[in-house]
């Protein structure tokens, strides 16, 4: 197939009926046709998602920054903040994403599979090399973003309080929210006044980590030693030694296709199956055990036990990162379209650039956060790129939508687990901090 012909189609279907399914699906959503249930949906988000995507990957150097999804998780809102969208079809997003719960269905199967394709030595020696500098990186980077602060006359504790402290937090469910509520009990200030000002900076940090994704992807394709030798890894690869590649060893292929009945239908349903028992497990290990520690940190423990004992046939590993192959390239458009449509409020966007020195504070934030990451990761014998992506960014997006949205950005989605333990440990960690911290100066 010559490169002329892949561009009249998006994702296999001919473009010229791909056009006619858009237009069907707008035209729907215009006249309120589209049901506000799961199938409605899936119909409104992937289809947009993917016909924003395949755009935006179409233009010229701005598709080797990530234009595609930064246009699918940024021009859906705007349309629905110009009233171009109906208000039906933030409805029907938001309910989608969230009253139906896809991300139930979407991170762990995403999560499972990039576990399980793991070379276990890689998950070993980066597992184990990964938890230090994440917390070095939430306590340099939230210091160094208060001095920023008291240099720019905003000062130092209230810079680390309201603007790194919910950016480090991973998300506005598991940081912002009860951190609003933590900083009233001791200010006596209302929570609702003290939840704008720390939604607003997770916001702004949650697009700025997408854009820094995409141009760190950019640079790292364009020569992996750009900077210095070891800046970007390259085919997987995480931690700075030829053998800790992560890849599906020789033996294991061929252990795979030892068996001619083995179809790709086979190992898809094979590796959906087995997310599924790691989700119920660790659901049921989430209600049985104390601590309060979400179902996600309980997946990615099942799930690494499995791969350490090696218990399971390599077929069925394979199998469960074809699952998340297939989650990714398939859901991922459709997930940043809902995250769009139903998250984002592009009016709190625009109200953030009332207050110029709070916005520069939350990008210089997200900017020292990226750039002390890449460093500590490096010294703990990280790639650059790659452990300012997974500790960094991890910790700086806004939790499970914008872990998806950055490594897609980044195309880097086996970095998943590392960005989850990010967002589930390392918010409990940054919590915990800023709990003494407001005790202390409120």
């Amino acid at each position: 197939m010559t490169e002329g012909k892949k561009a009249l189609t998006v994702s296999g279907i001919p473009l010229p009926l791909f056009i006619i399914i858009f237009i069907v699906v707008i035209v729907g959503c215009m006249m309120g046709a589209i049901p506000d249930n799961l199938g409605g949906g899936f119909a409104l988000c992937l289809v947009l998602g993917m016909g924003l995507m395949w755009i935006g990957d179409r233009i010229p150097v701005l598709c080797d920054y990530g234009a595609g999804t930064i246009l699918a998780v940024l021009l859906p809102s705007i349309l629905v903040y110009l009233g171009i969208f109906p208000e039906n079809a933030v409805t029907i997003a938001n309910n989608f994403f969230s009253g139906y719960d896809f991300t139930s269905f979407l991170v762990p199967g995403l999560l499972v599979g990039s576990i399980m394709a793991m070379d276990r030595k890689v998950l070993v020696n980066a597992g184990v090399r990964f938890i230090m500098p994440m917390v070095l990186t939430i306590l340099f980077a939230t210091l160094a973003s208060g001095v920023a602060g008291a240099i720019m006359g905003y000062g130092f504790t209230n810079t680390m309080l309201y603007i790194a402290g919910p950016i480090l937090g991973s998300g506005i469910s598991a940081s912002a929210v009860p951190l609003s509520e933590i900083y009233s009990g001791y200010s006596g200030l209302e929570a609702s006044t003290i939840l704008t000002m720390l939604t607003s900076s997770v916001m702004v940090a949650n697009v700025l980590t997408i854009l820094i994704a995409s141009i760190l992807a950019a640079l790292g394709r364009k020569n992996p030693n750009m900077f210095f030798k070891g800046f970007a890894g390259s085919n997987g690869m995480l931690l700075r030694s030829e053998e800790q590649k992560i890849r599906i060893t020789e033996e294991q292929k061929q252990e795979v296709i030892r068996d001619p009945d083995q179809t790709s239908y086979t190992l898809l349903r094979t590796g959906f199956v087995l997310t599924l028992g790691i989700f119920i497990a660790a659901r049921i290990l989430a209600n049985i055990l104390p601590g309060g520690l979400h179902f996600y940190l309980y997946m990615i423990i099942i799930a690494i036990v499995l791969k350490l004992t090696d218990i399971l046939p390599p077929f069925v590993n394979e199998a469960s990162g074809r699952w998340t192959d297939f989650m990714s390239k398939i859901m991922t458009p459709c997930a940043l379209c809902a995250i769009s449509l139903g998250v984002l409020d592009f009016s709190e966007i625009i109200a953030l650039f009332e207050d110029p020195t709070f916005l520069l504070l939350a990008v210089i934030c997200v900017i020292i956060t990226t750039i002390i990451s890449g460093a500590l990761c490096y010294l703990f014998g990280f790639y650059f790129i790659e452990g300012a992506i997974m500790c960094g960014l991890g910790l700086a997006d806004m939790g499970g939508t914008g872990d998806v949205a950055v490594l897609s950005a980044a195309k880097r989605m086996e970095l998943l687990p590392f960005l989850t333990i990010c967002s589930r440990i390392g918010g409990a960690i940054n919590m915990a901090w800023l709990t003494f911290l407001a005790s202390m100066v409120l």
